[in-house]
């Protein structure tokens, strides 16, 4: 295989990384940028050393991603999972992670353990498996470096290293041009409960499920995507069905899978979809990860969230570039661009993660301004924002979904977009913090309170360190 530039760089930064002691490195880079080959490429470096490498995954596509990768680097590999004849004597192998963790003695010996899709690492079987691999050095891989629910990956993680935007990598030709169709009007979310950092899925299901947001599904998919394949990502199992049936009685030929559709009809789904044989996929959380179908025109993101990394992973599946994909569609029904940002946006990644929110206080942070304020305070008294909550009506009637013009839509989310978001991204970067403050209309002295608040921050930690000391 030959490396991409940017492929070369990053091999070249985890490999100084691995010589300056650092031993377990998480490696992020965007959905279709190539995490794969550039794991492979290393995994046969480490073999051409005598070294016993593993590479994790967790599911059925994912190896056989891998191993179609290893076969064109010509590299002989093993395979450790469940019903697969077993190759010992390769210095590769691809391990199942839940049948590895059954099997901790094929770890004895390893010395390079590659972990695909490493967000997943603070799992139990995952966990197993790195405290099995003793002495090893360890690469884990993902375009979202943090769990599902924001929290971060320093626990297992010495080291982070971020390769290219995604920004980059559409300038540059990896990575296809997107357009976005969101609703005016977002699903009333209100009431729906919060579990493990995210909605509720049964609470979300009843809400997505309803016939005015299915119709919306129909609609928009006609207008933007005619006849092109794409990927629905749904709440749960019944509600993909749902949509799939829905689409079906509609003369779309779409189709379900699940956790516990066979591994062949899941090839042979997916292979079809490729081929445009079926024209809509519809899953609940099986496939926003590792999916590597170019051809693929959109997706249609059924399912709110909290969290950025599966919004992040979902939109991915769509921005693999094809000769004949122009650009992606993302029919984003559930609002997910609002919560979130545009799939371009530049994250401030970091192992520690992004910081949670505090329980209920006295007083609260003012969604326009920052400043904190009585927390009964109906207007902030800072800036004079509006803080009553919106009344917001179940819709009742289709609503069009607008396209988001890239030229606008950064502005528009530095404008409206939630607060906390916003200045997560901006960081203690000035120029950022002035984008922030233009765009809202702050006063000139905003910048200078945020920035000073982070430099108190930092002084109150070396004085807490000394004082410990």
């Amino acid at each position: 295989m030959i490396l991409r530039d940017y492929q070369e760089r990053d091999i070249a930064r985890i490999r100084a990384a691995f010589l300056q002691g650092a031993s377990k490195i998480c490696y992020a880079a965007p959905t279709g940028s190539g995490k794969t080959i550039l794991f492979v490429h290393a995994a046969r470096k480490a073999a051409e050393q005598d070294r016993r490498v593993t590479i994790v995954v967790h599911r059925q596509e994912l190896i056989d991603q891998t191993c179609a990768a290893l076969i064109v680097e010509g590299i002989k590999y093993g395979i450790i999972a469940a019903g697969c004849p077993e190759n010992p004597t390769a210095s590769v192998q691809v391990g199942m992670a839940q049948t590895l963790v059954n099997r901790l003695n094929k770890l004895t010996g390893v010395r390079f353990l590659i972990l695909d899709e490493a967000h997943h690492v603070m799992a139990a079987t995952w966990l197993a498996i790195l405290r099995a691999a003793t002495g090893a050095r360890v690469l884990g891989v993902t375009a979202t470096p943090e769990r599902l629910d924001g929290q971060g990956l320093g626990k297992i993680f010495n080291e982070l290293i971020v390769g290219s935007t995604v920004k980059e990598l559409i300038a540059d030709g990896w990575l296809s041009p997107f357009v976005i169709y969101a609703p005016e009007r977002l699903v009333d979310l209100k009431g729906a409960r919060t579990v493990a950092g995210d909605y509720a899925l049964g609470d979300l299901a009843r809400r997505m499920n309803a016939d005015v947001v299915l119709n919306d599904a129909l609609d928009e998919y006609r207008k933007h995507l005619t006849d092109r394949s794409a990927i629905a990502f749904c709440v749960t199992i019944e509600h993909s069905r749902a949509v799939a049936r829905y689409f079906r009685a509609a003369g779309v030929r779409a189709q379900h899978l699940d956790g516990d559709t066979p591994t062949s009809e899941r090839r042979r789904l997916i292979a079809a979809l490729a081929s445009g044989e079926v024209q809509i996929l519809t899953n609940c959380g099986l496939i926003s990860e590792g999916l590597d179908i170019p051809s693929v025109g959109g997706v249609i993101l059924l399912r709110p969230t909290k969290s950025l990394a599966l919004h992040l992973q979902q939109i991915g599946r769509a921005l693999r570039p094809a000769p004949d994909k122009a650009r992606a569609i993302v029919l984003d029904h559930a609002g997910n661009v609002f919560r979130h940002g545009m799939p371009d946006l530049e994250h401030p990644w970091s192992l520690e993660g992004r910081p949670k929110k505090r329980g209920k206080a006295l007083v609260r942070r003012c969604p326009d301004c920052g400043a904190l304020i009585p927390i009964s305070a109906r207007e902030c008294p800072e800036c004079g924002a509006d803080l009553r909550p919106e009344q917001i009506k179940p819709a009742t009637t289709p609503e069009p979904l607008i396209e988001l013009d890239p030229a606008t839509a950064h502005q528009h989310w530095l404008a409206t977009g939630s607060f906390q978001a916003v200045v997560t991204w901006a960081g203690d970067d000035p120029a950022r913090l002035h984008e922030v403050a233009q765009a809202r209309g702050y006063k000139p002295g905003w910048v200078y309170w945020r920035l000073k608040k982070t430099r108190d921050a930092a002084e109150d930690a070396v004085l807490t360190a000394a004082w410990s000391d």
